[in-house]
């Protein structure tokens, strides 16, 4: 390997590190954060079920044709209880199965339910995470 090729790598290399550190750090903040949490937001839809200093577990009861606030969530998972159909704002809808799980970076959305049911599910909030992995 020559010695700019080299450079270029090693570079790269920098400005890769340079970008992870930046994404966690403060000034790097995301328009998630400056949003209140889920049940300072809405207590009526959301409700804690279990909180230490690691995770808050949140209890989701969303009925049809109701919407939540805007609001933040930490990095988190999620296990769907009911099969529902939400949409944040004017986006696509989302659709999901009882028993699915999945888990997201950092986000912040305003869900309506636009589907016939009960959406209900279980979200494990990751303190002090902005992503998931």
């Amino acid at each position: 390997m020559t010695r700019t090729r080299r450079e270029l790598r090693i570079g790269t290399l920098l400005v890769v590190l340079a970008l992870t550190t930046f994404a966690d750090s403060p000034i790097a903040q995301s328009a998630a954060q400056k949003l209140p949490d889920a049940v300072t937001a809405d207590a009526r839809h959301y409700t804690v079920e279990f909180e230490d200093d690691i995770v808050r577990v949140l209890r989701v009861r969303l009925p049809a044709g109701e919407s939540a606030p805007a609001h933040a969530h930490a990095a988190y998972c999620a296990i769907e209880i009911t099969d529902s159909s939400l949409r944040d704002g004017n986006g696509p809808v989302s659709e999901s199965k009882a028993g699915q799980v999945f888990c997201g970076d950092a986000t912040s959305h305003a869900p309506r339910n636009v589907g016939q049911g009960l959406a209900e599910s279980i979200v494990v909030e990751f303190k002090n995470r902005q992503r998931a992995r």
